[in-house]
């Protein structure tokens, strides 16, 4: 097996692990309880000074750092994500969280994070050490053997739970006429993308729907890959449907912009994810998704980015998208810079690139 197929199994099957632990955070009552409580200052948990939440959230990128490390040791140390994995416990003491070679080890760390919690940690630490073959990942086609990847040239980016909140209040929501959620478990993912160094351009991602389907109060997921190395482009996505007239948009969008796509007879839906709505245009649910705020970060898209660009379409800068819109340049980049990791500028992601050139006579000034 050739170095990005390796590394394509390698991440499919740490993105299962991932959806494990966030399932079984959701499912084990012991964890549950840790989960959904109240997280203010007065009432959080006072075993220890971070919530669950973010222990969680660390738990499932050191997780995956891991499960790299062991194929790609060079790799797993340019893995970034969102947390820090540096925890205090309520003795003043520092922890660092990070997954030991034995589950009995990673039980004794964990225990003594959470407070001296052993069953908590127990059940944690046996997610996190179990054996995911890739016949255990939920998805619809098997990876290609011979994809081959210049891994010196890779960092990579991790999501470990996209859409916190909603995976904290599960509180689901569906637009009836679309099918598409507007908020609960179901807009919960998780993203890993790997992009060159050379040019900050996503090459290889991974989006995990840990709650996709609840059959008996049981959760399963589905799990998307795709790459694209030198134009050719790879993925477990099928053939979309057409759905050019609605657009995906957050809670929070600027009314004008809404305006001008309303007038112009788009359907506009608000749905909460970032990596649930980029996934919802990969498959064909919706013709774009549109962000003119600063409210994403490297670690929503890399992964998603990935998957669109393997099957046509891309993610582009919603803010020089509007003042340039012919330029050739106008991806998102993957490079960090100095510590704001903030996709600054906006988004406009899409599956065909057609539907830009109905954007520019609708959102571009040069159209006004």
């Amino acid at each position: 097996m050739k170095s990005g197929s390796k590394l394509l199994k390698v991440l499919l099957q740490a993105s299962e692990k991932a959806a494990n632990i966030a399932r079984t955070c959701r499912q084990k009552e012991a964890l549950f309880q840790l989960l959904v409580q109240e997280k203010s200052v007065e009432e959080k948990n006072p075993r220890f000074f971070q919530d669950f939440k973010t222990l969680a959230d660390v738990l499932i990128q050191e997780t995956i750092r891991h499960d790299i490390e062991i194929e790609f040791p060079e790799l797993a140390k340019l893995v970034q994500g969102e947390e820090t994995n540096v925890f205090s416990n309520t003795l003043g003491e520092s922890i660092v969280v990070e997954i030991c070679p034995s589950s009995e080890e990673t039980t004794k760390l964990l225990t003594k994070v959470m407070g001296n919690d052993v069953v908590a940690a127990e059940l944690l630490a046996a997610e996190v050490h179990k054996d995911i073959q890739l016949s255990d990942v939920p998805i619809t086609l098997e990876i290609p053997t011979e994809f081959d990847i210049n891994e010196d040239d890779l960092g990579i980016w991790i999501d470990p739970i996209d859409s916190t909140a909603d995976y904290i209040n599960a509180t689901e929501t569906v637009d009836e006429e679309t099918g598409l959620y507007l908020s609960g478990l179901r807009c919960v993912t998780v993203l890993i993308g790997a992009y060159k160094k050379s040019t900050g351009v996503p090459v290889l991602g991974v989006a995990n729907q840990p709650f996709c389907t609840n059959m008996d109060s049981q959760w399963s997921g589905k799990c998307y890959w795709g790459f694209l190395e030198c134009g050719v482009g790879k993925t477990s996505i099928s053939e979309a449907r057409n759905v050019d007239r609605i657009i995906l948009l957050s809670r929070f969008e600027d009314a004008d912009v809404k305006s001008k796509l309303l007038s112009s007879g788009f359907r506009l839906v608000e749905a909460t994810g970032a990596g649930y709505k980029i996934l919802s245009v990969a498959l064909g649910q919706a013709a774009a998704y549109i962000l003119s705020k600063n409210s994403t970060y490297k670690w929503d898209t890399c992964g998603p980015q990935a998957l669109l660009s393997s099957a046509g379409g891309g993610i582009i800068e919603f803010k020089e998208f509007i003042i340039r819109p012919n330029s050739e340049n106008l991806s998102l980049n993957y490079l960090p810079v100095g510590t704001n990791f903030s996709n600054s500028r906006g988004l406009i992601a899409y599956r065909d690139p057609q539907i830009l050139e109905t954007f520019k006579c609708i959102l571009c000034k040069t159209a006004n």
